[in-house]
């Protein structure tokens, strides 16, 4: 899989995994604008969109520039505390070639996709207890679209007041990087919303000291259940 490829699905390096069960907020529907620029690419526009269908809920992703797309989304029921994903499914397409990936509720009965993985992480990271050196890493579990089991470590970094150009809001950042020691030097960092779980405020990947791509909000409406 080509580097924007990669970059466009994994913005797919959101999507997590945590088994932490706190006291969370309750989903909120919302749709959100992005533009993703990567280094030694054009720009590329995001859409996340969280809906509810019945008793399940929606993650679903869309990112594009003229030679490439890709899409991915995750169906998850939410009880409580308790989020169990139910369905996967991503694509691509490179210059006209590329592929399809699914994971059913069996495959995902034991760890979670990594769009419902997303929703997990936004809404856990508020109240995550590792949030300094002296404090063992939070440690992120979840398959990504091959369903290949994954493991990443993520600290909190603060809470503040997000400026993006969709306006102001609270939010929650951390720092995530790879298990693999090989892969040490490569981060991304995410900044959620703390009210809105899911919300992503702004991201940026940086690998070996360098900043590859960067992730800003655009715009975000929140449509009422059904519309």
């Amino acid at each position: 899989m080509s580097t924007l490829t990669s970059a466009l699905l994994s913005l797919a390096l959101l999507l997590l995994g945590t088994t932490t069960a706190l006291a969370q907020s309750a989903p909120t529907p919302f749709v959100a604008h992005y533009r993703l620029a990567i280094s030694g690419w054009p720009d590329a526009t995001i859409t996340h969109r969280l809906s509810r269908h019945g008793e399940t809920w929606e993650s679903a992703m869309q990112a594009s520039i003229k030679i490439a797309h890709g899409e991915e989304r995750g169906r998850f029921a939410v009880s409580g505390d308790d989020v169990q994903a139910l369905d996967y499914t991503s694509g691509y397409s490179l210059l006209g070639i590329g592929d399809d990936y699914h994971l059913n509720a069996k495959q995902l009965k034991r760890l979670p996709d990594r769009q419902t993985a997303l929703f997990e992480l936004a809404r856990t990271a508020p109240e995550a207890r590792c949030r300094s050196d002296q404090v063992s890493p939070c440690q992120l579990t979840y398959q990504d679209h091959k369903g290949r089991d994954k493991t990443l470590y993520y600290r909190v970094t603060g809470e503040e007041e997000v400026t993006t150009p969709a306006g102001k809001f609270p939010g929650v950042s951390v720092d995530t990087w790879d298990a693999d020691p090989d892969k040490r030097g490569r981060h991304l960092f995410l900044t959620f919303d703390r009210d809105v779980p899911g919300l992503l405020l702004a991201s940026r990947y940086v690998r070996d000291g360098e900043q590859r791509s960067q992730l800003s909000l655009l715009d975000v409406s929140f449509p009422r259940e059904g519309s």
